[in-house]
C-alpha cells in the first residue's frame, strides 16, 4: 500500500472526509478515483452526522485519556476537535519516507549515506537502520512513529489510536526539532529551497546506462530493470513534505499522521 501524510482534525481523518493527492489530481483531471482498503472494499466518506459526532466523541475521549496519562503540565484539551478546519496532505510513498529515516539513522551513527536505492527498496531491511533504532534514542523518526500530536513536549510513547492497532506516537515539536537539526547539520537550506525539494526531487530516476551487449546482441533477461534514485534526493523530497506538515500543524494546532 502507498503512504500518505495527513495533518488536520482526527474527526475528519477517521470519517474519511478528506482526499489524498491522488484523488485530488484525478478529480482535477475529470477522472473518478476509487480508494480501497486492504480488503479491497471501497473507502467512502462518512456522511451521517450522528456517526460523525460519535467519531468526534471517540477522538476527544482518546485525546483526554492521553493528557491524563502523561505526567506533564499540558493544555486542556490538547487540541480543539469540536470544530473543523482545512487539512494538509501529500504522498511521499515508502521509498522517500524511508530514505529520510535512513538518512537520520546514518547521521545519528555518523555513517555515510548510501548513494542510490531502487524502487521497492525498504530501509527497514538495512542493518544500519536496525542498529540506529536499537539505540532507543529520543527520535521519532527512528522510533517508528506514525503519529505526531500538537503537544508542547518532546516525548515518544506507544498506545492504541482511536481506531486500529497499537502505534508509536510522538509530538509535532519533536518532529520539528529533528527536521531543524538535520537541516542545520547537513544542508543549511533556507525555506525556499526546502519547499522546492517537494517537486524538484520527487522520484526523479537516475539516468541508467544501456545494458551491455553480448557478442553484439542484447542480453536477454526476464527481469524488468527497476528505477534507481539518489537516496538523498528522496530524503529531501520527504523532508519537504514533513516540513510543510509541521508548519501546517503548528499553525492550526492539529496532529500529523501517516496514512497507509
Amino acid at each position: 500500500m502507498g503512504l500518505d501524510i495527513y495533518s488536520g482534525k482526527l474527526t475528519r481523518y477517521y470519517s474519511r472526509n478528506w482526499k489524498n493527492i491522488v484523488q485530488q489530481v484525478a478529480e482535477e483531471s475529470g477522472k473518478k478515483c476509487i480508494m480501497k482498503d486492504s480488503s479491497g472494499n471501497e473507502v467512502k466518506p462518512v456522511e451521517d452526522k450522528a456517526e460523525i459526532e460519535q467519531i468526534r466523541e471517540t477522538v476527544i475521549e482518546w485525546a483526554n485519556n492521553i493528557a491524563a496519562n502523561i505526567d506533564l503540565p499540558l493544555p486542556t484539551p490538547l487540541w480543539d476537535e469540536t470544530t473543523e478546519c482545512d487539512y494538509y496532505t501529500d504522498k511521499p510513498d515508502w521509498e522517500a519516507f524511508e530514505a529520510l529515516v535512513m538518512l537520520q539513522a546514518c547521521h545519528s551513527l555518523k555513517r555515510p549515506l548510501p548513494e542510490y536505492v531502487e524502487s521497492g527498496w525498504t530501509a527497514f531491511d538495512e542493518p544500519i537502520l536496525k542498529k540506529a533504532m536499537s539505540k532507543k534514542i529520543v527520535n521519532s523518526l527512528l522510533s517508528g512513529a506514525t503519529f505526531w500530536l500538537p503537544i508542547p513536549a518532546n516525548i515518544i510513547f506507544v498506545t492504541l489510536p482511536p481506531a486500529g492497532d497499537e502505534v508509536s506516537i510522538s509530538t509535532v515539536s519533536l518532529l520539528k526539532l529533528e527536521l531543524e537539526e538535520l537541516n542545520q547539520q547537513l544542508w543549511k537550506a533556507d525555506e525556499t529551497t526546502i519547499l522546492s525539494w517537494r517537486n524538484d526531487k520527487f522520484y526523479v530516476p537516475v539516468e541508467q546506462k544501456e545494458p551491455k551487449l553480448l557478442f553484439g546482441f542484447l542480453r536477454r533477461t526476464n527481469k524488468t530493470p527497476k528505477e534507481k534514485y539518489r537516496i538523498e534526493d528522496l530524503a529531501q523530497c520527504a523532508y519537504s513534505m514533513l516540513y510543510r506538515a509541521v508548519r501546517f500543524a503548528e499553525e492550526h494546532q492539529v496532529p500529523i499522521l501517516l496514512d497507509f
